[in-house]
This record gives structure tokens, C-alpha cells and sequence, in this order.
């Protein structure tokens, strides 16, 4: 063999591996998701979701059933790509909570959820165009994703609006700016 058949058969052998790894990742994003494995972990999500609004002097999300919602935006308002992120998410979250602290998420104390979820949310870097151009190509990040959609069933849940936020039964008028009193909640309706 000669120089030049060397370099043409690297050169090959380059490009079958780079496009192989392409269609991997492209099928990893547009397969069918496995939602049956998000109704199975339904506990893990209401755990993570209570790390998140943990429960105070005013309900948490597990009080207001937020893993329902989270489960059921995944399963009909998200697209296929963003579905895939989200269960890869969650396997990702448990197969770091078991490498670096050698038990599940929901045996994990306060402080150690902590840490998982900052580690998470660390995970995507900080440069905001390479996460939208990821977000365009890829779909939503997991732990964006997850935050979101955390924030909004709490919000719009009976035991959120109600209880965590001050609520207005009758909302007169719309007043963009509002003031708060001195340990007022924020307003759910105003």
C-alpha cells in the first residue's frame, strides 16, 4: 500500500464514523419517546419538583400535584425532540445521583438534591446564543424544561394560586403595577 491509499482509507473511515455518530444523534432526538417510563417515575418527578417549590408556611408542588401537570405537558404539549431531552434528563439524573451518591434521588437529603439539580442546571454553560442554538437544533434542555413547566403547575393549581400566592376571587380591574404590602404574597390574579 502506498501513501495515498493510507490517507484515503483514514479519510473514509473518518467520514463513516462522523456520519454514523450524526444519524445515532439524530435518531436519539426523533424516535418515538418512551412515555410509559415518565408515568413510572412519577414519584421521582414529584420529588424533584418539591426540591424546587419545597413545601413552607405555604403549600409545595407535591401538595399541588404538580408532577400530573409536568407529566402531561410532556406527554401532549411538547414536541418529539423535547419529549426524548426529558426522559434522557431523567435517566441522566438518576444514573448521576446513583455514580456520585450511591442511592436513588428520593433517598437523597435536602442539601444532596441541592447539589444534583445545581450540577443539572450548571450543566448547559452559561453562553445564552450556544444554549438557543442548541434549543433550536436539539430541543429543550431537560432541566429548563423541567423548571418551567415546575413553575407554571404550581402557579395555575388551586394550592398555588390560592395558598402560595394571594388571590384576588373577584379581579376588578387590570393594574399593571401593583403595590405589595409588607409580607404580601405576590399576586396570582392581579
Amino acid at each position: 500500500m502506498n501513501r495515498r491509499q493510507v490517507i484515503y482509507r483514514i479519510l473514509g473511515f473518518s467520514a463513516v464514523a462522523i456520519s454514523g455518530a450524526g444519524f445515532w444523534k439524530y435518531w436519539s432526538i426523533y424516535k418515538k419517546p418512551d412515555l410509559l417510563y415518565l408515568m413510572n417515575k412519577k414519584s421521582l418527578i414529584a420529588e424533584i419538583a418539591e426540591t424546587i417549590i419545597p413545601a413552607t408556611d405555604t403549600p409545595g408542588a407535591k401538595m399541588a400535584k404538580v408532577e400530573d401537570f409536568i407529566i402531561k405537558m410532556v406527554k401532549d404539549c411538547t414536541v418529539t425532540k423535547s419529549q426524548n431531552n426529558f426522559i434522557k434528563g431523567l435517566i441522566d439524573l438518576e444514573d448521576y445521583t446513583k455514580q456520585n451518591y450511591n442511592k436513588t434521588y428520593i433517598s437523597c437529603n435536602l442539601n444532596e438534591r441541592e447539589s444534583i439539580l445545581t450540577h443539572f442546571e450548571n450543566a448547559e454553560g452559561s453562553n445564552h446564543l450556544i444554549r438557543k442554538l442548541k434549543q433550536k437544533i436539539f430541543g429543550d434542555n431537560f432541566f429548563d424544561m423541567f423548571k418551567s413547566y415546575t413553575v407554571i403547575g404550581y402557579c395555575t393549581s388551586e394550592q398555588g394560586a390560592t395558598k402560595g400566592l394571594s388571590y384576588d376571587y373577584l379581579p376588578s380591574t387590570f393594574e399593571a403595577c401593583t403595590t405589595i404590602g409588607n409580607k404580601q404574597k405576590s399576586w396570582a390574579t392581579k
